[in-house]
């Protein structure tokens, strides 16, 4: 898949949730611009598509991941569950 053309804009959604998963607590728009090395504008035009996705949230102008990005990690853990489930069956299909 190397000789794909990366997508920037993607790149820096993913460091801005990645910075926002390790904070304790909301954090300012400016902060995430500082961690992320990318201008404010564009800071916040993604902090902003974020949270129409609901992947983030901002209280009171400070900004945290919101409970969509909980919806990823449910379904992959329903994908392991329904793959373990179908793994077992057919051992015991193997050994019966």
């Amino acid at each position: 898949m190397s000789s794909y053309k990366r997508i920037e804009a993607v790149k820096v959604a993913v460091r801005i949730l990645r910075f926002l998963a390790e904070q304790k607590e909301a954090v300012s728009g400016q902060e995430v611009t500082r961690a992320v090395d990318v201008p404010h504008g564009t800071v916040m035009c993604h902090l902003s598509t974020l949270e129409d996705e609901h992947l983030v949230r901002s209280i009171g102008g400070a900004w945290e991941l919101d409970m969509g990005l909980a919806l990823f990690w449910a379904r992959k853990k329903a994908q392991l569950a329904g793959r373990i489930a179908r793994d077992t069956r057919e051992l015991e299909q193997l050994e019966g």
